[in-house]
């Protein structure tokens, strides 16, 4: 499951980026749903959602490398504990971390075309990071407590 959801983030978010280097001018707007939703074209420089922009692309790739090693020292550490899904969600993240890497070694930045209000500008991966985090931790938890509630119930 984890290089299922890997490629998938991978794929789906390099395509996205391709399509809207070919497609649109750097900067450009294009809303989908009014103000609060729309595309504009962006070079994020920095880490995700524009974090630390300006710095060196290769320190900030090996910030980024690093982050990954982790997470999969972390998965493969504890491998035989992870459910399928949660294998997944890892995936995913993995997947958009290796998405943002592509861009900034190729680029020496990262392509970040969704805009939203009050947000920064992001794409498919970090997409895929945020929302692979998330389900992870909610999986976690629930494993935790029904892991809780079942030792409070033993006699």
């Amino acid at each position: 499951m984890l290089t299922v959801s890997l490629l998938i983030a991978l794929i789906l978010d390099q395509v996205s980026k391709a399509v809207i280097e070919r497609q649109m001018v750097f900067f450009e707007r294009i809303d989908i749903l009014g103000s609060f939703l729309g595309l504009r074209y962006v070079r994020n420089t920095g880490i995700g959602f524009g974090l630390l922009s300006g710095l060196d692309p290769f320190l900030i790739g090996g910030i980024q490398l690093l982050i990954i090693g982790v997470v999969l020292l972390t998965v493969f550490r504890f491998r035989y504990e992870i459910t399928g899904a949660e294998e997944f969600f890892v995936g995913m993240i993995i997947g958009g971390a290796f998405g943002n890497l592509v861009d900034r070694l190729r680029l020496g930045y990262v392509v970040d075309f969704v805009e939203m209000p009050l947000w920064p500008v992001f794409n498919v991966a970090d997409s895929c990071i945020v929302i692979g985090a998330v389900l992870l931790l909610i999986t976690y938890y629930r494993r935790e407590r029904r892991a809780r509630k079942a030792h409070s119930l033993e006699p």
